[in-house]
């Protein structure tokens, strides 16, 4: 009996004396074991990208950054001459004559598309070629936020590129132009549109006169700037009276007022 005793003893003290194991310190270690089978996969799988992509992934990252720059430096234009601005907040829709010489009419006198067009749409105004600083001026008193809109035909279509262009200055701080609307610009070198202006729709015409147009509209930055041309069958006196051209003309500036 006694040495059964002492056996039985000597067993319950083996089993007391092993080392206990902790639930919370098991359950660390597979949590660690896993994130090292789950670190060895991905290494396993990890894809790198090839020199030719990296050159690219480098050339798209510095056009984005200096793009950036090009932003916050029209921004900064922006702010620094808002002061040059009016706080007028309302859109200015202007709407310019040409020459009568070429029977596009004027504010002086002829009956004119163009200033039929002008008095379709509340608040819009009309002028002539050569009022360009009236127009300017005009522009100026309103918000910089607000939309613009010019609208010329012939030598009104030649001014309104030059509006657009003398307001793409710093000293102008870049005013923004909505939409331009060229209806067969007389002129030389009117065809390049500026940086400033986000929407150009241009009309050509055909006809006894056509060599007075130097030729279809192109963007110096597309990035900015969307063009349309659209070459038509009407002479260049009938464009601003013909009807769908009117139609097209009143609907974006509409949008233009929506926007």
């Amino acid at each position: 009996m006694s040495t059964i005793s002492n056996t039985h003893s000597q067993t319950a003290m083996q089993e007391t004396s092993k080392p206990k194991v902790d639930a919370k310190s098991l359950t660390n270690s597979n949590e660690k074991t896993s994130e090292k089978k789950s670190s060895s996969q991905k290494s396993a799988h990890k894809v790198e990208l090839s020199e030719k992509a990296l050159e690219l992934k480098k050339e798209l990252e510095a056009k984005k950054l200096e793009e950036s720059k090009k932003e916050s430096m029209i921004e900064k234009a922006h702010k620094i001459h808002a002061k040059k601005f009016g706080e007028l907040a309302k859109p200015g829709v202007y709407f310019i004559s040409g020459f009568d010489w070429f029977g596009a009419g004027s504010i002086k006198g002829n009956y004119d598309g163009i200033k039929d067009m002008s008095e379709a749409i509340d608040g819009a105004k009309h002028y002539s070629w050569d009022q360009q600083e009236e127009i300017i001026a005009d522009i100026k008193k309103r918000s910089p936020d607000q939309p613009i809109a010019l609208i010329g035909h012939s030598f009104g279509g030649d001014s309104a590129m030059e509006v657009a262009q003398e307001l793409n200055t710093i000293e102008n701080g870049f005013r923004k132009i909505d939409l331009l609307i060229t209806l067969d610009a007389v002129g030389a070198d009117n065809d390049k549109v500026p940086q400033n202006v986000k929407r150009n729709i241009n009309f050509l015409a055909q006809g006894p006169w056509n060599f007075l147009n130097d030729g279809p509209n192109i963007a110096l930055d597309y990035a900015r700037t969307e063009v349309e041309n659209y070459l038509r069958s009407e002479e260049h006196a009938a464009l601003d009276d013909t009807t769908d051209i009117q139609i097209k003309v009143l609907e974006e500036v509409d949008k233009v007022l929506k926007a």
